[in-house]
């Protein structure tokens, strides 16, 4: 699990609920608890998803959400670069068919797949094409699934509006309906306390509309972009370093090479502790 997504979302929902409360009490008060504001909003949204996006994707919304709060890593950069140097030292030792016994024992799925061609593939510039491509579709894959959150997070705040301008329009007409010139002057006090309550409840569901957007559906359309830009910077490198491998390089050169990828410092920390 990631534990910033956990931390960030329960203390984002802890903070808004003390905001809720009351003065002198923890509790909120029920007002803010509107189940046919939920549905306004929760349900629209959803149902506004439905229509933009084929059925498939939006029943894959929840895996890919879960991707948020998982903590897969493709490992540090330094460990993908020390994995790849020992596959270019065992290719030098004993040629390309020598991968395939290590094959089973590769995790990831892009490392796997781009040595199962390297082996069979004698053309580096189709072998790059086929990585290139790899990577673009797990790219068109990944905006697929930060697309719709997003999307999501612009449909909630206008059916939270849509929701208030429901809610005044039928405080409106009731009142309009039930309070005559007579009866207003007689209650004026009343009848203000009636439409100021009414207006609040009106506005609770700009409030859940505001809420799902900037702390659930936003918030994890970012994660998940952030997610997919850490995975393309891993995958770049174990690109680069297939091809190194299918060039048959030195293992010092690849290293070398692929430590362009990283900062300065952790180049510097790599080497002190290769010497």
């Amino acid at each position: 699990m990631d534990i910033a997504t956990i931390i960030g979302l329960v203390a984002g929902l802890a903070l808004v609920f003390f905001g809720m409360s009351g003065e002198g009490s923890l509790i909120p008060p029920s007002t803010f608890f509107d189940p046919e504001g939920i549905a306004v909003v929760l349900g629209g949204t959803l149902a506004a998803t439905m229509i933009n996006y084929p059925i498939k994707k939006v029943l894959k919304m929840f895996k890919v959400a879960a991707q948020a709060f998982s903590n897969r890593s493709n490992g540090t950069p330094l460990q993908i670069i020390s994995e790849l140097a020992e596959y270019a030292d065992l290719v030098r030792r004993k040629g390309l068919p020598a991968l395939e016994n290590i094959l089973p024992n590769v995790e990831n799925h892009y490392l796997r797949m781009g040595l199962e061609n390297a082996m069979l593939e004698r053309d580096s510039r189709k072998l790059e094409i086929f990585l290139d491509n790899e990577l673009d579709n797990m790219q068109d894959r990944h905006k697929d699934g930060q697309e719709i959150f997003y999307n999501m997070g612009t449909y909630a705040p206008a059916f939270g509006l849509l929701g208030t301008v429901m809610g005044l329009i039928l405080m409106m007409t009731e009142q309009g309906q039930t309070s005559s010139l007579d009866k207003y002057a007689a209650g004026a006090g009343d009848s203000m306390a009636s439409l100021l309550s009414g207006m609040g409840m009106a506005l609770v569901t700009t409030f859940y509309g505001v809420l799902l957007a900037n702390l659930i559906f936003l918030p994890i359309a970012g994660k998940l972009k952030n997610r997919s830009a850490d995975e393309y910077f891993s995958l770049s490198i174990i690109k680069a370093g297939i091809l190194s491998i299918h060039a048959k390089e030195h293992p010092l050169i690849l290293q070398e090479k692929l430590l362009t990828f990283v900062d300065k410092s952790t180049r510097e920390l790599h080497r002190q502790g290769s010497d």
